[in-house]
């Protein structure tokens, strides 16, 4: 079973904000719904109790006029305002918050305008505004012809008329539904109020934990990085659950510090006794041989028959153990004790020298013949010649009888190539790995210190030493860097 992928501290703050977000719009989507409902019900409510004073005040005004066969028209104006406002206040005064009156458009002019149920005298003058809705609403009514409704709002009342036109006038109704724009509002202020300051709290504290979580990882992911190139590095403090990860890592981090000093003991007894027991190998041999000399030296000297071979053959392994002996501290220590700029040919030359010997008891020829000339570097000469008598033992070794061991030197731009080649057999797949370790051989005498020590003293040197070997032979590949601390790019 796949268990999905991980969701970033950053992606879970982002989805937490976004559902707290939604559901602060949802609330305010679903109060906002009920406050419109609300608000289209106390409109309705408002609209049909004008549209009903209006066609009241008009009947009240149509059978007076028919009674008195219309006398308005014949009265002054102060009296057509009493006449005309008695109409009104009498069918008005059944009608709650309703005002109304005429309106004649010839003149412009608003009559009988009454309002029997106000609540203070204040309410008893039209304001400019509330004119100029009365007009508005009129003018309509006169154009359609039929009863008109009209609605809108002033400051925070919604107010709501109703217009129907009577032979020369139209009359007007109007009720001002003291609400606010929201109505819910009014009385649920207070729990919106607290939606959004939850909210906002909310988004906040979201935001905050969001913003210590991913301090606290950036510093864990810091330290951790820290770490693994300073071991010794620990990382800081942090408060919260992210600072018991913090310590339980600092802990982790000791105990693998101790772990790892405990198998560094075990590996340096470990090579402790790996080399104690390679020299006590390679030097068991010479001592046997020495010690059996000296036996045969001795029955004969009682026989009074001794001669100079026996004691040539003790220094010869004396030397021979003295190889041994140079090989090992040179393997300890192979410090570069004197470096400098110099010519490679005469350390070539030198090697050679000292394993000719050698090549010539085993019948094979070394060619040195391809060197370019005036190759320099900065070495340790002694250490060079060392290397380079260590190969091409190795490669004299090697090669078969009446062999050739080939020795090539080169400019390669920043570093000296020195390939020395032999003709022997290819070297099996399951010692390649080995060829460089120390004490490892696949000879009878051998010490396992020649390539160990020789590849040593090339990487300090800042150089590299490889080897190619197939079915033609194997070849030692020596590079060294011309010039001081600059290193050898394999």
């Amino acid at each position: 079973m796949r268990w999905p992928a991980p969701v970033s501290f950053r992606a879970q703050a982002f989805i937490i904000a976004a559902a707290s977000l939604a559901v602060a719009g949802l609330a305010a989507l679903i109060v906002r719904d009920a406050v419109l409902t609300t608000e289209n019900k106390l409109k309705a409510e408002a609209l049909q109790s004008c549209t009903a004073a209006c066609q009241d005040v008009k009947i009240q005004y149509e059978e007076r006029a028919a009674y008195a066969g219309d006398p308005l028209r014949e009265l002054p104006r102060n009296a057509q305002e009493v006449s005309l406002r008695v109409i009104s206040t009498t069918v008005l005064q059944t009608y709650k918050g309703i005002k109304g009156g005429m309106y004649l458009a010839g003149s412009d002019a608003i009559m009988g305008y009454a309002y029997p149920t106000a609540d203070s005298p204040d309410d008893l003058e039209l304001t400019k505004r509330e004119k100029d809705f009365v007009r508005s609403l009129a003018n309509r009514a006169s154009v359609l012809g039929e009863m008109t409704t009209q609605s809108g709002w002033q400051d925070r009342d919604l107010v709501v008329g109703a217009a129907i036109r009577s032979s020369e006038m139209t009359v007007w109704t109007m009720r001002r539904v003291t609400v606010l724009r929201y109505p819910l509002l009014a009385t649920h202020q207070g729990w919106l109020a607290a939606l959004v300051f939850c909210t906002i709290l909310g988004v906040g504290g979201i935001i905050s934990i969001w913003y210590m979580l991913h301090s606290g990882v950036s510093s864990i992911k810091q330290g951790l990085r820290r770490l693994e190139e300073d071991f010794s590095f620990r990382l800081p403090s942090i408060s919260g659950d992210l600072g018991q990860v913090s310590q339980a890592i600092n802990r982790m981090a000791e105990r693998r510090a101790a772990l790892e000093e405990r198998l560094r003991q075990q590996d340096r007894l470990a090579a402790l006794g790996k080399v104690v027991g390679g020299v006590a190998h390679e030097v068991r041999n010479p001592l046997n041989s020495i010690k059996l000399t000296l036996q045969l030296l001795e029955r004969r000297l009682k026989k009074g028959i001794a001669t100079s071979n026996e004691v040539q053959e003790c220094l010869q392994e004396i030397d021979r153990l003295d190889v041994i002996v140079s090989r090992l501290l040179a393997f300890g220590r192979p410090a570069i004790t004197n470096r400098h700029p110099q010519n490679i040919a005469p350390l070539i030359s030198q090697a050679i020298k000292m394993v000719h010997d050698p090549g010539q008891k085993r019948n094979v020829r070394i060619d040195a013949s391809e060197q370019e000339p005036d190759l320099e570097a900065d070495v340790d000469g002694q250490q060079i010649i060392q290397v380079l008598i260590n190969l091409l033992l190795n490669a004299i070794e090697a090669s078969p009888d009446q062999g050739t061991v080939k020795l090539t030197a080169a400019n390669l731009g920043l570093n000296l190539c020195i390939r020395i080649s032999d003709e022997g057999p290819r070297i099996p797949d399951d010692v390649r790995p080995h060829v460089f370790d120390a004490y490892y051989t696949t000879k009878p005498e051998g010490s396992g210190l020649g390539l160990a020590v020789s590849r040593e003293i090339v990487v300090n040197h800042g150089g590299a030493l490889e080897f190619e070997s197939d079915s033609g032979g194997t070849t030692f590949i020596l590079l060294l860097p011309i010039e001081k601390d600059v290193a050898v790019e394999t």
